[in-house]
């Protein structure tokens, strides 16, 4: 397995913020702290908030709504390097939603996060709107392919927009996700596999 070196906190907000602000970075680096996460592990639950802003590193991590009998509906699929999963404890107030890991996760959690710091570095606003931007466009992107496209045009839509993760989203939950019948979206899985389209 390779040897990963050890990340260097102020390399990766210099990166990430794309700025030279020095006072910054090492603020913001002074308030982080790199964690692993096993898979299965809940980051936040209805009730049970954050006391920290996370951000993603390595891994895969979901959110989802819990239906009557239990059933995690999937709400979003988390996997892209610097994501911010969760805010602080008094920006995230999403009533009956869990943040669940799909895998080992590396994270970033950060406290006080970028809201509290704001007010003392500006700059960071930008980055706190935009920082979301990733998950309300999946969200609206979901919602969009869900209404235009055919159940086997979904499975694709799927197959292309979260391809290296597939191998960690257990068939039965893509069809919730997909709102598609288990029975269905193996049916859709054989045509594909029959046409050489199936890459799962």
């Amino acid at each position: 397995m390779e040897n990963k070196q050890p990340l260097d906190l102020r390399g990766f907000f210099r990166d990430y913020l794309m700025t030279d602000n020095e006072a910054l970075i090492d603020r913001l680096a002074e308030c982080s702290r790199l964690v692993k996460r096993k898979n299965g592990e809940i980051l936040f639950s209805p009730g049970v908030t954050c006391s920290s802003t996370i951000f993603l590193l390595e891994g895969v991590i979901k959110t989802y709504i819990r239906s009557p009998d239990g059933t995690e509906n999937t709400l979003a699929f988390m996997f892209q390097p610097g994501t911010c999963v969760a805010m602080h404890e008094d920006m995230i107030n999403i009533p009956k939603t869990w943040c669940k890991t799909m895998s080992p996760c590396t994270l970033i959690e950060m406290s006080p996060g970028p809201y509290e710091l704001a007010d003392e570095f500006p700059e960071l606003w930008k980055h706190l709107v935009t920082g979301w931007r990733p998950f309300y466009y999946g969200m609206m992107d979901k919602l969009r392919v869900g209404y235009t496209l055919t159940a086997k045009e979904l499975y694709l839509w799927f197959m292309d927009k979260y391809a290296p993760i597939v191998d960690y989203v257990p068939q039965a939950e893509i069809a919730r996700f997909l709102g598609i019948k288990p029975q269905s979206l193996s049916r859709i899985r054989n045509e594909l596999a029959e046409e050489g389209r199936d890459r799962s």
